[in-house]
């Protein structure tokens, strides 16, 4: 019986023990919201802007437009012309882009396979083109009724009346295909779809339907704005704290940063850092807000290991979520420069290779054009008049035909209807 007694005992004591940690936990976890929910309400916050890299993979300074096909590819490759102008990237109209490929032998319709692409991109430097195309470019016409209850303010009664409501849908949907014109590379077709819509409403009939035109026109600036990303760096504001107590001077360090000297709010961070550290029996949230401060100037300054390892500290001293979303934003923003750096490397390789692409080219055009020595070469060798004659029609020709070059061509052996025909290709 006493076994049994203290047994007894023994588990109403663990269950009161399990109880009480129960309690200590929910108190700890409320103390911790509670003090988060000070510091977002106390504190300042700050907006740092993450810098996206173009999501096509490409940074070029040259578009050209491609065929199109599908109603409303016109419409969507003139947006696009006027967004890219407006991004300080050259758009090449179709007509002269159309000559170019004429002008070099290029096929101006159909598939342009990597070669085509890769001569194309010899004569336009670094560049991409786009090709759009269109499965869907449509509006749709609705109308529909709804009782809806009012309220009037004379009578403070509610009432109903009935709504009549006219809608205009409009359907977009395009892929968008890009060739790296140095590289010769065609990426995955990227497929856009959208379909906002706009309604008039009125209690005393159906109103007008909004104009099709004017719903086509927003999905066409809507896809604008999708495509843009890919070929221009954009830009997420995202907001985060900034601790500015009066501790080791922390609000004068929030100050200089709201003041924009980012040099000044760094120096007095750093300064609160070393001074926390030098004053024995410092408080844990103080500890924490000088290291995290710390880690958002190492952030804003763009040295981000830096801005991790301060950041990480904080999170030791004292984890929340303030401190977590700044772990994770400083995390993106590291990934988010390191492509940018690769996209950066590439583009100054592709700028490389299209100057030795054009140093080649005027290496070759230079080799196949006909000078007063290339002549005097022909007839050395023996050829006939009416072949070096030929020649020169048919070839680029840079005759030097002044009074001395003239006699030195004759003294050379070079037949006078040779250098006639020199005399006029040269007028």
């Amino acid at each position: 019986m006493k076994k049994n007694l203290n047994l007894e005992v023994m588990t109403s004591f663990l269950k009161m023990r399990r109880i009480i940690m129960t309690i200590l936990i929910f108190l700890t976890a409320s103390f911790t919201a509670k003090a988060q929910l000070f510091d977002m309400l106390s504190n300042p916050q700050i907006t740092i802007n993450l810098v996206h890299p173009p999501t096509s993979g490409l940074k070029v300074n040259k578009i050209a437009f491609g065929p199109s096909w599908g109603r409303g590819a016109d419409e969507i490759v003139t947006e696009l012309s006027h967004d890219f102008t407006n991004s300080n990237i050259e758009v090449i109209e179709r007509g002269n882009l159309t000559r170019i490929m004429a002008d070099h032998n290029l096929p101006t319709r159909g598939f342009i396979d990597q070669a085509a692409a890769k001569s194309l991109g010899k004569v336009l430097g670094p560049a991409a083109m786009v090709l759009v195309k269109v499965q869907r470019f449509e509006a749709q016409r609705d109308k529909s009724t709804a009782n809806v209850q009012q309220y009037d303010s004379k009578t403070k009664q509610k009432y109903t009346v009935k709504e009549f409501y006219s809608k205009t849908r409009a359907f977009l949907k395009a892929t968008v295909q890009t060739i790296d014109l140095t590289t010769g590379r065609t990426f995955v077709a990227q497929t856009f779809e959208y379909s906002p819509v706009r309604m008039n409403k009125s209690t005393q009939g159906f109103p007008e339907f909004p104009s099709d035109f004017e719903v086509q026109d927003v999905a066409v600036k809507m896809m604008a704005f999708d495509v843009h990303r890919m070929f221009v760096t954009w830009t997420e504001p995202k907001t985060l704290y900034f601790y500015d107590d009066k501790d080791f001077g922390m609000k004068a360090a929030y100050q200089s940063l709201k003041s924009n000297d980012l040099e000044q709010a760094f120096a007095l961070s750093k300064q609160a850092m070393e001074a926390c550290k030098n004053t024995p029996g410092a408080k844990e949230k103080v500890l924490q807000h000088v290291n995290y401060n710390m880690g958002m100037c190492y952030m804003l300054l763009g040295e981000y290991d830096n801005a991790l390892d301060f950041l990480r500290t904080a999170a030791k001293v004292k984890s929340g979520s303030i401190v977590n979303d700044a772990i994770a934003s400083c995390l993106k923003q590291r990934d988010l420069a390191s492509a940018m750096q690769q996209m950066d490397d590439k583009a100054s390789m592709d700028a490389d290779i299209s100057q030795k692409n054009e140093e080649q080219a005027i290496q070759q055009e230079e080799a196949n054009t006909l000078t007063n020595a290339s002549i005097i070469n022909l007839t050395k060798s023996k050829l006939s008049k009416g072949i070096i004659i030929q020649k020169i029609r048919t070839s680029k020709c840079r005759f030097d035909t002044s009074t001395k070059a003239l006699i030195v061509l004759k003294n050379a052996g070079v037949n006078e209807e040779v250098i006639t025909q020199m005399m006029e290709v040269t007028n």
